[in-house]
């Protein structure tokens, strides 16, 4: 069953979606969702600004969810393609944003709550959380460094600390 969304008023300079893959496939969601806006898929190779960049110009926001599986062993390639499969698509998002003449409102940036220690007696927040430590981590910290680092001052940036959700 598709759920179908209704876009809220957009503002005049706001337009229709593209969504860059590598793969050229569409991306697999596990519930589908329909959303009433023109969009098109446009194919990137993640790791340089190329034709791809036009499209950000003007864009209400930038979404960055490019990252490898973390489902394997934790060896040596599989680390530096985890760090790679991050960091890269994230300096070239922040080049081509600042690039743009007229550059996205907002950037939403996948992130993970990875970030923080494992903790049992309390939540952890932005505010009152601490990190942990590991490789899982230090992968954050680099992620959230490289979206911190990318000069675009008219563009605000949001890391996206998200984690999984099992529900009943």
């Amino acid at each position: 069953e598709h759920r179908r969304l209704q876009p809220e008023p957009r503002p005049a300079r706001g337009r229709g979606g593209a969504h860059a893959a590598r793969s050229g496939r569409q991306p697999r969601a596990l519930a589908p969702v329909v959303v009433d806006l023109p969009a098109r898929q446009i194919v990137w190779d993640g790791k340089s600004v190329g034709a791809w960049a036009k499209e950000l110009e003007g864009a209400d926001a930038v979404i960055n969810l490019a990252g490898r599986s973390v489902d394997c062993r934790y060896n040596a390639a599989n680390r530096r393609a985890i760090y790679e499969s991050r960091l890269l698509p994230t300096r070239v998002i922040g080049a081509a944003i600042a690039q743009c003449a007229q550059p996205p409102r907002v950037w939403l940036n996948a992130s993970s709550a990875t970030i923080y220690r494992d903790a049992l007696d309390r939540p952890m927040d932005e505010t009152t959380g601490e990190f942990g430590d590991g490789f899982s981590v230090d992968v954050c910290h680099q992620w959230e460094r490289a979206l911190n680092e990318a000069e675009t001052p008219r563009t605000r940036k949001v890391a996206l600390r998200t984690a999984m959700v099992f529900g009943a």
